[in-house]
Parts: C-alpha cells; structure tokens; sequence
C-alpha cells in the first residue's frame, strides 16, 4: 500500500549524494578535455596556394561540377554535361531533391564510383530506403554494375607508365 506524502524511494543518503555529484563532475571535467583535445590539434595546411585562393574568392569566378569539372552557371541546380546536382540548395528543395536522389543511385547502378565496404553498404541501404519493396531490382542493378567493371573499378588511379628505353 502506498501512502501519500511517504516516498522512501527517492530518499538517498548524503553519501550517496556526494557521490554521484562527484562522478557527473569527474564525467563533465572528462568531457570538457576530450573536446578540448580535439580542438587543440594543428591546423590542416590549405592544399592550394594563395593566389588560387584569391582567385576562388572572386566574385566573377566560374563554379565547376564535382563529378566532371565542366564549368556551369552558378544558379542552375544541375549540371548541363554530366547531370550531377551542383546548386547549393538542391539536396533541399522539395522536388529537385528527387533528381538528385535519381543521380545517386545510377551512379550505383552504373558501378562508377569509388569503391569502399562502406559505399556498396550505403547504396543498399539507400536503395531499400528509397525503393522499398522494389529494392532488389535495384540490388540486382547495382550487383550487375559491381561486377561489369571488375573489381578494382574504374575510379582507380592507372598504372604508371614505364619510360621507353632507345632501343624500343
């Protein structure tokens, strides 16, 4: 039977108060150096030179597309060659989202990507988030497009040409 006004289950002793105040300071203090570890390390090197860098900063410089380095206008949500979503905000607009999803998913299908465990997982994982019951047509799609360009893919970097000798 419970009595109104008696809770023995929330009464703890001082002892125990103490404690728990000292581990959730002892967890804070912990939290606070770890995130101050990760700040704290040297800053990346810019990969580019300064004059590159003021010559992206310019207001008349031309944007180029990430998938095939064609320049594009910078108001246009797809690029005129390649079809890549290359507008700022076309991952969140409402109905060029859905083309942008498109472009994703062929690029798995087709098998022209960088390969990685983690790549081919994702294209699954999105194929059953966006094809749901359709998903394995996808699957078998972007398996065939797996197997059709071999295993090293074609994104891998060539080998390196061996100079010729003079009696070749």
């Amino acid at each position: 039977m419970i009595l109104l006004g008696q809770s023995n289950y929330l009464t703890v002793d001082p002892a125990t108060r103490v404690g728990l105040l000292a581990i959730a300071i002892l967890f804070c203090f912990g939290l606070w150096m770890f995130i101050r570890w990760l700040f704290s390390g040297p800053p990346r090197p810019d990969p580019w030179s300064d004059e590159v860098a003021a010559e992206i900063a310019k207001d008349d410089a031309v944007p180029l597309c990430h998938r095939c380095l064609a320049p594009h206008d910078s108001r246009v949500n797809f690029c005129p060659d390649c079809g890549a979503p290359v507008g700022p905000y076309t991952n969140w607009l409402p109905y060029p989202y859905l083309f942008s999803i498109g472009h994703t998913l062929r690029i798995g299908a087709s098998g022209d990507f960088r390969r990685s465990p983690l790549t081919i997982a994702g294209f699954f994982c999105l194929g059953i988030a966006e094809y749901a019951l359709f998903a394995p047509v996808y699957w078998f799609m972007l398996l065939k497009g797996l197997s059709a360009h071999g295993p090293s893919g074609p994104t891998s970097d060539p080998p390196p040409l061996q100079p010729r000798s003079a009696g070749d």
